[in-house]
């Protein structure tokens, strides 16, 4: 990626954090012209809303099991969290899922942008509201990845999924990401807050679960694309 594509990425990610509007309709997800969801970025004005903190702070806890690490979850450092792990950080962005009626039912987002590669990471993808909107999650994926192939032209999306998370890797699939590499983990605990490490040679006990990588060129994804039309 030249110098130019980079500041762009870069400018880009910057203003849809300090400018984008809370309308709920940033992105707007259509189905046969209904509108059925939309993107909004998690912006710096979620830092000091109640709602979005006490949200964010509640679903990271009761998806504890698919991150590498557990720890206890609390509203100040979920803010604190957001301030310097996401907004402060300058290639990496969240997302809102909001349903047709504006709620907030999940969230996704990118990060660990490489540009010599021009690839970047699917990340943080969380279902908040179980049974709200059947398929909202396909669509707030699919709409990330038509703006990361799109507007910010990137050439490949990867993520990162545990192997048990069969339901993650069932909505990745279905989104066109295939798996590319497994590593082998293994769980330590220190201090109250539990890890998910990669299990080296010398680790001899049963492996419990494995870090799956998987990845989303932009050709597929152009090609998975053509296919929906013409179908």
């Amino acid at each position: 990626m030249d110098s130019e594509h980079q500041q762009f990425v870069l400018e880009t990610i910057r203003n849809v954090k300090i400018a984008a509007a809370h309308s709920g309709n940033w992105f707007a997800i259509f189905d046969r012209d209904e509108c059925m969801a939309s993107l909004d970025p998690v912006t710096w004005q979620d830092v000091d809303d109640p709602d979005s903190i006490e949200r964010l702070a509640r679903w990271r806890e009761a998806a504890q099991n698919s991150f590498p690490a557990i720890f206890p979850v609390t509203l100040e450092g979920t803010r604190r969290w957001l301030i310097k792990q996401v907004l402060e950080l300058p290639d990496r962005l969240l997302f809102w899922v909001k349903s047709s009626e504006g709620e907030k039912i999940g969230h996704a987002g990118i990060y660990r942008i490489d540009f010599e590669e021009e690839s970047l990471e699917l990340d943080n993808v969380v279902r908040g509201m179980p049974r709200v909107m059947r398929g909202a999650m396909y669509s707030g994926v699919q709409a990330i990845l038509s703006w990361v192939f799109g507007t910010l032209r990137m050439n490949d999306v990867f993520l990162r999924v545990f192997s048990d998370n069969e339901r993650a890797i069932q909505l990745y699939e279905h989104c066109g990401f295939t798996e590319t590499m497994r590593m082998p983990m293994r769980r330590v605990e220190e201090d109250g807050v539990v890890r998910w490490i990669e299990a080296d040679g010398g680790y001899r006990k049963p492996i419990e679960r494995y870090f799956v990588t998987m990845h989303l060129p932009r050709a597929t994804w152009q090609t998975e694309c053509t296919d929906e039309l013409v179908a």
